[in-house]
C-alpha cells in the first residue's frame, strides 16, 4: 500500500452547488452518495458508511467496462457543514490518498473546494480529476441530485403552504 505521505502529487477543484453548505455537506456522508460518486456508465452501492472520526466507509462499483472495484477509507475530521476529512483507499490499484473537503456559503449556495492528496503519479491524479469534475464526471451528477432534492423541497413547501 502506498502511503499519502510518500507523494506531493495532488488534486485541487473548486465546484459552485446551488444549496447550503449543510446539505452539500451531507451529501458525502448518506446512502445518496452511490448515486452521484460512479463514472459513467458505473453502478455504485454503499455498504458500509460510519461517518464519525475513526469511523469507515466502504463503496462498491460495478463499471461500464465489467469490472467490479471497492473503494473504502476512514473519516478523519467532519466539522459539520464547513469541512470532511477522509482517506480514500482504492483496493484495484491498493493506492490510498487523502481527501479534504471545504464547504464555505456563497450567497444561497456553496463554494466547495476539494483537494486529494498522495497520489502515485500524474496520470493517476489527472484520471482522478476527470472522474470528479469532467463531463458527466461526479461533482456534475452531485449538483443534478442537490437540485432534484431542492426541487422537490420546494413543491413540497408550495403545496404545504
Amino acid at each position: 500500500m502506498n502511503s499519502v505521505a510518500e507523494s506531493s502529487l495532488s488534486l485541487e477543484l473548486s465546484r459552485r452547488f446551488d444549496a447550503p453548505p449543510e446539505r452539500v455537506f451531507d451529501a458525502w456522508l448518506g446512502k445518496e452518495w452511490g448515486e452521484w460518486l460512479p463514472p459513467r456508465g458505473a453502478r455504485c452501492k454503499v455498504t458500509r458508511i460510519d461517518p464519525r472520526v475513526g469511523g469507515r466507509y466502504h463503496v462498491a462499483m460495478n463499471m461500464a467496462d465489467g469490472r467490479s472495484i471497492e473503494i473504502s477509507g476512514e473519516y478523519r475530521e467532519l466539522l459539520r457543514p464547513a469541512k470532511l476529512v477522509f482517506t480514500w483507499f482504492a483496493h484495484y490499484n491498493s493506492q490510498e490518498t487523502l481527501i479534504t473537503l471545504n464547504f464555505r456559503r456563497d450567497g444561497d449556495g456553496t463554494l466547495m473546494t476539494f483537494r486529494q492528496e498522495g497520489f502515485g503519479d500524474a496520470q493517476l491524479r489527472d484520471g482522478y480529476g476527470g472522474g470528479w469534475n469532467g463531463p458527466n464526471g461526479s461533482f456534475e451528477k452531485l449538483d443534478a441530485v442537490l437540485a432534484r432534492e431542492s426541487g422537490s423541497a420546494a413543491s413540497k413547501a408550495s403545496t404545504s403552504g
